[in-house]
């Protein structure tokens, strides 16, 4: 493809349509932001001598405590809603669910791709105790994961956080993926993420022994990634030690690499995964968000990304700092 030219492509995970539009490099100095909530300790309610223990938290390791899990104070669905269904015209799922953050270090100024591997293990293993007791739960079929960072990235609070949704139902992006997933393996008798490994060659970032980090051939975001296991893993709890470590310090590294590539910016991860789905294939996806949705992702669904992956696979290889 003449790099210069746009081209309309297929997410082969969703089925959205990105369109691919060569734009200019960004600069370092063009995406640097000021993030004041990172910044300033006062009002951080994530500190140890702030964070409301007696009412919030579910849980916490050592002592004094390294990591804490709390519920969501200001939480979009609650185990307290019974869960019901409207049917019709105007349909509806009661707001069911559970809401919790996962604080990933007493220490304010401590970013996470800053963090070091037994950090980054206690993160991780953290996060698979409290999916496990979510999964338990009554009616809930889907745990999602993610991280905002950064203003443009939603992060209301700059202390290090993870977010952690228990939902009663498959939506969005997840019942796509894994609707697509079946498909491909009846079809094809075989995974679409493991045939991507093979496919992918023009956009790999790197890999490890046990993990592949990729620029997605449909990538709808500029300097988008996908990390994934190359072992078949539908659940993050199914991962060996060995694909953690290589997981957690692959996510830091593809961090620390953009931000050399694009200066200091906001981002999101998310980690696609169902334990009870055998045809997904466990990854994270990575969101550097260097612009701002507008009418076209908003009212059609279609994704514009000014950056080509094949380049910014290119340009992250060129730029890539050690794991």
């Amino acid at each position: 493809m003449d790099v210069q030219e746009s081209n309309i492509r297929t997410d082969y995970r969703t089925g959205y349509y990105s369109i691919i539009v060569p734009g200019r490099t960004h600069r370092p100095e063009e995406l640097e932001v000021k993030d004041e909530a990172s910044s300033n300790l006062e009002d951080c309610p994530f500190e140890r001598d702030t964070v409301d223990q007696k009412n919030l938290e579910i849980m916490h390791v050592n002592e004094p405590w390294t990591t804490m899990v709390i519920r969501n104070k200001f939480p979009e669905l609650s185990g307290s809603t019974p869960l019901e269904y409207e049917k019709g015209f105007f349909s509806s799922i009661s707001g069911y669910g559970y809401n919790e953050v996962e604080i990933e270090t007493p220490n304010h100024f401590e970013k996470f791709e800053e963090m070091d591997t037994k950090k980054s293990l206690e993160w991780l293993n953290t996060l698979i105790e409290r999916e496990e007791d979510l999964y338990s739960r009554n009616y809930i079929k889907h745990v999602m994961v993610f991280k905002n960072s950064g203003a443009k990235g939603g992060a209301s609070i700059g202390h290090s956080h993870t977010q952690i949704i228990a939902w009663p139902e498959l939506l969005g992006t997840p019942a796509l993926e894994i609707e697509r997933a079946k498909k491909y393996e009846n079809e094809n008798n075989s995974c679409l993420y493991e045939d991507s490994l093979k496919k992918e060659s023009e956009r790999i970032l790197f890999e490890t022994e046990k993990i592949t980090a990729i620029a997605p051939y449909g990538s709808r975001i500029a300097g988008e990634s996908m990390l994934l296991p190359k072992r078949h893993v539908n659940y993050i709890m199914d991962l060996d030690e060995q694909e953690k470590e290589d997981l957690v310090e692959a996510l830091k590294s593809i961090i620390r690499t953009n931000i050399k590539l694009f200066g200091k910016h906001s981002y999101n991860f998310v980690i696609h995964e169902n334990r009870n789905e055998k045809d997904y294939h466990m990854h994270i996806e990575l969101y550097p968000r260097l612009a701002d949705f507008a009418g076209i992702e908003l009212g059609q669904n279609v994704f514009v990304n000014t950056t080509v992956p094949e380049e910014y696979a290119k340009k992250f290889k060129e730029a890539k700092l050690s794991i």
